[in-house]
């Protein structure tokens, strides 16, 4: 009984340790804090979007920008786009689902945001779509994936961040590592 709890603490801690060692992901982990605090410097927002469990990582990333993550300082704007029912159902209702957050953008987004899109197959084609609205309007992207995604989408990305697992619990507990890595580097800029 015990052997299961512990086997995947094991698995958890292996797909941490390959992020660890992996001297360009954390590159990129760098990098997509420089493009935020980059947007928030030019008075742009943080539109963040993600299916389930992705979704209540971005409401939860919206939420360390707009509060706080270590230290009290400055709200920054962020938005979380699945965390408005009313324009989730009436999208989904009145054109489909896949548009749920690209026409957010379209409405919300502007070339000084920063779009963060979270899938972990990279394949929900709800998220792909906000990502093609987002460069359509010449935002930034930073897409936290894995690497299950096939090269198409990480190239329309300013910074793909592609977990080295193809366990879906696994990669979310990484994500929102990475997530929690980007809210700290940009918090030492406004602290």
């Amino acid at each position: 009984m015990l052997e299961d709890i512990k086997h995947y603490i094991e698995h958890s801690i292996d797909v941490k340790t390959a992020i660890l060692n992996n001297e360009r992901l954390l590159m990129k982990i760098y990098q997509a804090s420089q493009i935020v605090i980059s947007s928030l410097r030019r008075k742009g927002k943080i539109l963040i979007a993600g299916n389930g469990g992705s979704a209540a990582d971005a409401m939860h990333m919206a939420t360390e920008f707009c509060a706080k993550f270590y230290s009290a300082r400055k709200a920054l704007p962020a938005i979380a786009l699945g965390a408005d029912t009313c324009v989730l159902t009436a999208v989904a209702n009145d054109f489909n689902y896949e548009h749920v957050f690209s026409r957010q953008i379209e409405a919300l987004g502007n070339e000084q945001d920063v779009f963060i899109a979270i899938s972990t197959s990279g394949n929900s084609r709800n998220i792909l779509s906000a990502i093609d609205t987002a460069k359509q309007k010449r935002m930034q992207v930073i897409f936290l994936t894995s690497e299950m995604l096939g090269t198409a989408y990480l190239q329309k990305a300013d910074i793909p961040i592609c977990v080295p697992s193809n366990d879906t619990p696994l990669i979310q507990e990484a994500h929102e590592m990475i997530e929690h890595l980007i809210c700290l580097e940009v918090e030492k800029e406004y602290r």
